[in-house]
């Protein structure tokens, strides 16, 4: 019998379908296995316990109320082959604009935030009704299969919706965590049997590095464009953005929970670590409550011999300091962190993508040339 160990333990993701239905696995298989690094979804089952009075001082008996899995996976940060994900945890990415074909195989997918999180129709303006892909019973689907092949068996989590995403970077590398929200679980799956077809897009996923990394800042313009005299350098930085999907089941879910939809404002919040504090004048922005936007660049190789490179942005269109932290720990240079809020910008801001109209717009440029909401 094999003895499950971490080092032997394989994941992927495979966005569910567009016509789908919620509680029903798909199969992953090639280019679906995800750079993870760690995994910590549980199976809870909640009960309730016999009560009845009947000259006994124990519980007797118990009934099962919901199974329920909480949890999430931490992934590195790369170039390809994540595209599902943003997309799903964002909730949106226009047919007609993504991926936005740059040069001969070099394609750009923008992935934008969603009103909305829960399965819905396509709508006028979403691209793909003027596209010739379009079939009645399409629907835009946020939600995934995720398997963990834990040598012992293979964990299937059916109809994964990512809750909250959060992108942290420091010199040890660039992280992904997801804070997810499946269906259920299943460990005896007749749909994902094996993991032996799950591969990585072109065998390598592309690491994305801090050293990667470019952060302009500056104050919010609609007619003034971020430019390089605006870039300052960081050693940490955090990005996270909370759905706040309810939790719920019904009598019709049974046992176990309905389809999650946003339950109130999403909330996208952040924060810049400074390696050497050298002057005030984010302190003064905390103070007089100014407007910042901001865009955060990494720029990996070059795609084949196109003279484009894979790219990630995390674009910020408008967002104000909460609180700074610049303690000092003993004799040595003070850090300086930076936390903040995003908000709805009044206008896209100057250079900025069209589609940054809300709180957070990412961008990947890699070889991938397919719409992962499609």
């Amino acid at each position: 019998m094999s003895i499950a160990a971490g080092y032997k333990s394989k994941t992927a993701w495979r966005k569910e379908d567009k016509q789908g239905a919620y509680g029903v696995p798909i199969e992953c298989g090639a280019d679906h296995q995800a750079p993870l690094i760690s995994e910590s979804l549980t199976p809870e089952i909640e009960k309730q316990l016999d009560n009845v009075v009947r000259y006994k001082a124990g519980h007797g008996s118990s009934d099962v109320l919901s199974r329920l899995v909480a949890g999430g996976i931490t992934i590195e940060a790369v170039y390809r082959g994540i595209e599902a994900i943003i997309c799903s945890a964002l909730g949106f990415s226009n047919y007609t604009a993504s991926p936005a074909t740059i040069a001969a195989g070099v394609y750009k997918h923008t992935f934008e935030l969603s009103e909305n999180m829960q399965t819905e129709s396509w709508a006028a303006g979403d691209g793909i009704l003027a596209g010739s892909g379009y079939l009645a019973g399409d629907n835009k689907v946020r939600r995934g299969t995720l398997c963990t092949d834990k040598t012992v068996s293979i964990w299937e989590y059916i109809s994964t919706m990512v809750d909250i995403i959060t992108i942290k970077g420091d010199s040890k590398g660039i992280r992904i965590e997801l804070g997810l929200v499946p269906y259920k679980l299943d460990r005896a799956s007749a749909v994902n049997t094996s993991s032996a077809a799950w591969s990585i897009p072109d065998d390598d996923f592309m690491s994305i590095l801090f050293q990667d990394a470019v952060l302009w800042i500056d104050d919010y313009s609609a007619s003034v464009s971020l430019s390089s005299v605006d870039a300052v350098g960081i050693s940490e930085f955090e990005i996270k953005l909370e759905n706040n999907l309810k939790i719920e089941k019904d009598s019709l879910s049974g046992l176990y929970i309905a389809e999650p939809k946003r339950d109130s404002k999403r909330l996208v919040t952040g924060s810049f670590t400074f390696p050497r504090y050298e002057n005030d004048t984010f302190l003064d922005h905390l103070d007089d409550q100014a407007a910042q936007m901001a865009m955060l660049k990494l720029t990996g190789a070059q795609i084949g011999a196109t003279g484009y490179y894979n790219t990630f942005w995390i674009w910020l269109p408008t967002f104000k300091f909460d609180k700074v932290d610049a303690p000092v720990a003993g004799p040595g240079m003070l850090t300086v962190t930076h936390a903040f809020t995003c908000e709805l910008p009044a206008a896209v801001p100057s250079g900025f993508p069209t589609q940054a109209s809300k709180e957070l717009l990412i961008q990947i440029q890699n070889e991938l040339v397919t719409n992962p909401l499609i």
